[in-house]
Parts: C-alpha cells; sequence; structure tokens
C-alpha cells in the first residue's frame, strides 16, 4: 500500500473520505447479506453486491470485498447490464490497488473504462480517467498522470460537474506539486478549485486545498503563510479521521516558527488523536517530528522517542520513515557525544535511503501538451476510422456480387457484360481494401511493437508484461524550452520532425524500440518486445549515432533547420510495458528504471552520453568510460555517473 496522503485523497476513494461507525458498518453488512442470500437474479441484486463489496472495502476486509464484486461482475455480465458491470470492475480494481497488485488493478480498470465509454457514462469515464492518472503517479510516472487527470477534468468540465471538476483540478495541482519546478501551476490550479469548493461544500475536497496550498509554502519556507493554511483547515478536519493530520501540520510548522512549547502541544495532541484513529502512519511522522523538537534540549528523550516511531515503521515496512528515523537517531547520538551508536545509525540510514523505491519522473509532463505530439495522437484515432472503411468496403461489395447476380437471372443476355462488370469491381474493391489495410497495418506497427500489435488485433486489449533487463535511453534538447519562444510555430515543428525522425531510423538501424517524444524529449528502449542480450552495446551504439548526426548538422553549411545541442542518458534494468486504453492508445514504460534513466539525461552535458553505474558494468570492457563521481540525484541521493566517451580498441 502506497504510505502517502496524497495518493490516498488522489484516489478518492469512499471508505477515505466518509467516518462512519464500525457498529453501524456491521448492521449495514449483515443487512446486504441477507439480501444477498435471496439468490433472486435481477439488476437490484447486482447493485446489492456492489453496495456490498464497498461497504466490506470501508472495513478493510479486501478479500471478502473482491468476493462480491466478481459476484456482482458475473451477475450483471449474465444480465447484459453494462453500468453494474462498469462498477464492480472498478471495484475489484480498487481492491487490488489495496493489495498492491497494480498490473491487475491496470485491467480491471481499462475493462471498467471501456464498458463506462460504451454506455457513455461521463461521470464514470472521468472518473476512472482519474483513478488511471494516479494510478501512473503512484508508480512514480508524474507526465503519464497529468495527461489521465487532464482528460478526467475536460470531461467533468463538459458535463458540469463540480465535485468532479474540483476534485480533477486538486488532484492535476497535487501531482504538480511534486516538482518544485511546477510550484506556481499547481498553485494556479488550487487557486481554479477555490469557486467549486464553495459550492460543493465536501471536507476532504477543502482539506485538500488548504493542506495543499500549506505544503508548498512550508516547503517554500513561507512557514507564516503555510500556518495560515494549515489554521483554516482545523475547522474543516475536526471530528475527521483528517485532524490527527492537520494537527501534525501545525505543530511541525510551529517549530519552523521557534514557538517550541507550542509545537510540543500541537504534535502530542496529534499523536493521541492519532492513537484514538488507529493512524500509524500519522503516528509514526508524529514521533519523527517530537524526536526533531526534542533534540534541541533533550538527547535522550529524542533517542526513546524515535526508538518508538522505529518499532512501528519496521512492523509495517515504512521505507521512508525508517529513513528518517536512523538520520535523527544517528544525530541525536552525534550531538550527545556518543559518536560510535551516531556512526552505526549513521549507516543504517544510508542502507535504508538506499531501498527507498519513490523516485518521481523529472519535469517533462508539460512536453505532453505540444501540438506536435498531439497531431502524432491522431493518427492513433485513424486506425480505427480505416478497419471501419475496410468493413464498409467489404459490404458494399458483397451487396453488390448479390445485385449483380440477380440481374444477370433475369437479363441472361446481359450475362458477359455483367460478370466482366462484376469482375472489374471486385478487382478496384480488393485492391482499395489491401491499400488500406496495408496503411493500417504500417501505422499500428508505428505506435506498437508487432507482438504487441498482433495481441491488440486478436484480443481487443494488451496484457502488461514485465522485463527483467532492458536498457532506457533518453535524449533531450538543451535550451529548447527559451528556442521554442522565439520559433515560429511551423518553424519548431518542423525542425523537431526533422531530428526525431533520423532518430527513427537509428533506432530502427539497431533494432530498438521507440516508445514516445515527451515535447523536445525522445525516449526508447532496447530489449523488448523481444529479449536480446545485446541491447545495451545496441543503445550505446544508437547514442554514438545520435552525437555524430547532431555534429554533421552543427559543421554544415545549411539553415534549413535549427541547431540543437543534445544531451544523452541511458539507465539499464527491469521495467514493466503495456497499453491502456481502447481509444488513444499508447505503449509505454514504467519503473524505477525508467526514473533513472530520465535522471541520467537531466544530469548530463551537451554532445555527451551519461549511464549509470548498472549500463557502466555491463559496457567497461568495451567502451572508454570517464567516471564523473557520485552526484547528487533528487529523490535518490548520491548517484555514480559515467561518461561513455568512445569505443575501445579491439587490441587492448
Amino acid at each position: 500500500m502506497i504510505q502517502n496522503y496524497k495518493v490516498f485523497f488522489l484516489l478518492g476513494f469512499a471508505f477515505l473520505l466518509t467516518s462512519i461507525s464500525m457498529l453501524s458498518q456491521d448492521r449495514k453488512i449483515d443487512s446486504l447479506k441477507e439480501i444477498v442470500e435471496t439468490g433472486i437474479k435481477d439488476t437490484a441484486m447486482v447493485a446489492t453486491l456492489n453496495h456490498l463489496g464497498m461497504e466490506l472495502l470501508y472495513q478493510g476486509k479486501i478479500d471478502e470485498s473482491m468476493e462480491f464484486s466478481k459476484r456482482a461482475s458475473d451477475l450483471a455480465t449474465e444480465l447484459s447490464y453494462v453500468k453494474g458491470k462498469a462498477l464492480s470492475l472498478k471495484q475489484i480494481g480498487n481492491a487490488n490497488y489495496y493489495k498492491g497488485n497494480y498490473l491487475e488493478v491496470l485491467d480491471y480498470w481499462t475493462q471498467s473504462l471501456e464498458n463506462y465509454e460504451f454506455i457513455k457514462d461521463s461521470i464514470g469515464i472521468s472518473n476512472i480517467l482519474s483513478n488511471l492518472g494516479i494510478l501512473y503517479f503512484s508508480q512514480g510516472s508524474n507526465a503519464r498522470a497529468i495527461d489521465y487527470l487532464l482528460r478526467s477534468l475536460r470531461i467533468a468540465q463538459k458535463s458540469k460537474h463540480p465535485l468532479r471538476i474540483s476534485t480533477a483540478l486538486l488532484n492535476i495541482a497535487m501531482v504538480y506539486g511534486d516538482n518544485p519546478q511546477d510550484w506556481d501551476k499547481a498553485l494556479n490550479y488550487y487557486e481554479q478549485a477555490l469557486p467549486y469548493l464553495k459550492i460543493i461544500n465536501d471536507p476532504a475536497n477543502s482539506k485538500a486545498y488548504y493542506f495543499g496550498v500549506g505544503e508548498i509554502e512550508y516547503a517554500k519556507g513561507n512557514y507564516q503563510t503555510a500556518l495560515d493554511y494549515f489554521e483554516e483547515g482545523l475547522t474543516i478536519t475536526e471530528n475527521t479521521i483528517y485532524y490527527s493530520q492537520n494537527l501534525l501540520l501545525l505543530g511541525k510548522t510551529k517549530f519552523k516558527l521557534g514557538e517550541l512549547e507550542e509545537s510540543l502541544i500541537l504534535l502530542k495532541e496529534s499523536y493521541s488523536n492519532a492513537v484514538k484513529d488507529d493512524n500509524l502512519l500519522v503516528k509514526v511522522k508524529c514521533l519523527i517530528e517530537l524526536g526533531i523538537v526534542y533534540q534541541n534540549n533533550d538527547f535522550d528523550k529524542a533517542i526513546e522517542t524515535y526508538r518508538e516511531a522505529e518499532e512501528l515503521a519496521l512492523s509495517q515496512k515504512l521505507n521512508y520513515e525508517l529513513a528518517q528515523i536512523y538520520e535523527g537517531i544517528s544525530q541525536s547520538y552525534v550531538n550527545s557525544g556518543d559518536f560510535k551508536n551516531g556512526y552505526r545509525y549513521q549507516a543504517k540510514y544510508l542502507s535504508q535511503k538506499d531501498s527507498i523505491f519513490n523516485i518521481e519522473t523529472d519535469d517533462k509532463m508539460r512536453g505532453l501538451q505540444f501540438d506536435f505530439d498531439l497531431l502524432k495522437k491522431e493518427d492513433e484515432i485513424g486506425l480505427l476510422e480505416k478497419e471501419a472503411q475496410i468493413q464498409d468496403l467489404k459490404d458494399r461489395r458483397q451487396r453488390n456480387v448479390i445485385f449483380a447476380s440477380g440481374i444477370a437471372l433475369v437479363l441472361i443476355g446481359l450475362l458477359a457484360l455483367s460478370l466482366y462488370r462484376r469482375y472489374k469491381f471486385s478487382k478496384e474493391t480488393n485492391l482499395i481494401i489491401e491499400t488500406e489495410k496495408n496503411r493500417s497495418e504500417s501505422l499500428l506497427l508505428n505506435i506498437l511493437p508487432e507482438e504487441t500489435a498482433k495481441e491488440l488485433k486478436e484480443k481487443g486489449r494488451v496484457k502488461a508484461k514485465s522485463f527483467k533487463s532492458v536498457s532506457v535511453i533518453f535524449a533531450d534538447f538543451v535550451g529548447f524550452t527559451a528556442y521554442a519562444k522565439s520559433l515560429q510555430p511551423a518553424e519548431l515543428v518542423s525542425s523537431v520532425d526533422y531530428y526525431f525522425s533520423k532518430f527513427d531510423e537509428i533506432m530502427e538501424k539497431y533494432g530498438i524500440e521507440k516508445i514516445k517524444t515527451i515535447g523536445d524529449a525522445y525516449m526508447a528502449v532496447g530489449g523488448l518486445p523481444d529479449p536480446d542480450p545485446n541491447h545495451v552495446s545496441k543503445i550505446i551504439g544508437a547514442a554514438f549515432e545520435i552525437i555524430e548526426f547532431i555534429n554533421e548538422i552543427k559543421e554544415s553549411d545549411s539553415k534549413e533547420h535549427h541547431i540543437f545541442e543534445i544531451r544523452i542518458g541511458i539507465n539499464t534494468g527491469p521495467i514493466v510495458a503495456g497499453v491502456v486504453g481502447t481509444k488513444k492508445f499508447a505503449y509505454d514504460i514504467w519503473g524505477d528504471t525508467v526514473n533513472v534513466a530520465s535522471r541520467m539525461e537531466s544530469s548530463s552535458l551537451p554532445g555527451k552520453i551519461n549511464v549509470s553505474e548498472s549500463t557502466y558494468e555491463l559496457i567497461k570492457d568495451d567502451y572508454e568510460c570517464e567516471y564523473r563521481g557520485e552526484i547528487h540525484v533528487k529523490n535518490k541521493g548520491m548517484m555514480k555517473m559515467y561518461f561513455v566517451n568512445s569505443k575501445k580498441d579491439s587490441n587492448e
């Protein structure tokens, strides 16, 4: 389970937004089970089964919830009740999310989306798109998350649904708030949500607004402004499960303002409320903040508090919090003069830090909105249209064959002429069908790997797959945003298309799969869809050809296209790949390997190929590499990096 307040809110599951007594829930569940036992098979029973699955999820009975939701799905299928089917598939996905089965979540939510699209339920579509966006966010793909959340927002705005609009705006704001470079954009989306919050008067969404803005101001160091927002949230969160979190935020902010006594009072009150609500995560965070406060005047108390937090964090495998705890214990021992234990816990801190799996993608999400990429996606829609045209041509041919046969029976004298016309028409129609089919096949293979395209045509959807070892390459134009402001749109698109078309040729030459372009960034992967033991050397070779191509452009006298510098980053490791949706579908990959590859690119220099330690270990015998030392990478810490300068002489 993702231990992150933002992700909990973003999913918007009902049991996180309500406060219902356990006794009341038990009575409701018993009542619903009595109805289910009647065995009636109608749409009302589908609704009852779905309701029962949801109530069980409220209580955290995930397996039992999934069982009744699947029964609802089966009955809805039997009754051809599409809306009930869509809801049951969504709830099965919800249950799998809390079990950590993210590939299953992707599959069930995609099926739910297909059903909502079939009945044109705009609210259901908006909700599932939002959930899919947050699934990508939880896996570290902020760019894909923004893409889905913006689609959810557009549908909600078209439906004029205040709750869905405000939720989408707040979700987008929280994802943007994850990157300091996008804080201003996040605050803008928060402010867009404010008028809708006044209309719907929903405590959960209002809490998200005050917490979200307050946390950004806190991160900026504007502690008094942050305090004002957190205090506004108190009246909203009182008597809810969010109250202990609100007190925690107030306590840590008071500490930053130097009000130590008030900070201690608020943090202790937060801890008491967290104990009452059985909110383990807030309990651990409160103990960490109390340890920080105690470090100012009572090292023994600080260590004792951190140790209590450590026991709770270990029981739930809260890796991020454990890193904070070990760092705090280490510092407390050092401050008290116990350097031996300080060193011991410093080693634990460094080890724990290396195990944290919470890396976010670089700031590439805004590139998804470029007209260039949007034009590319239009080709995907065209695939479905071409299939319909082919079927129409087949139907027309069949009708004309029957018509021609009927005429031949009545007008025997015109038999020869009729046969000739039918032959000519059939030949022309077959030529059109073959041409359009080949074009559709070509378009599909330009978007998806051949194996994936075949699976999509045969089954209507593609299951996500895991790959143990691939090499991911990111290539990004240096200073592209500044150039884009000074160039005409047609000139900008033409130049980018010229460069990326050449990159496509290079990738095809080396058998490397292009994944997508994200604004001015180009992303590809070697070693899928078919495993390739030489994927590392191939992707290094492709990188050198890209650098060589850029250098040739710089040395030429042609002024037809704008000259850009290029940065390249490469990382090797495991990933997950798949296709989401039935319209505007795209083949994509995600995982820590992708995130680190993006970091390698952003940490590279113009004209250089920057690789991670995992890639370096695989190529060091064949290529001359320059060790750059350990460089700090956001959310990852210090990482070893290497420039790949040239291929080693074969005689060495």
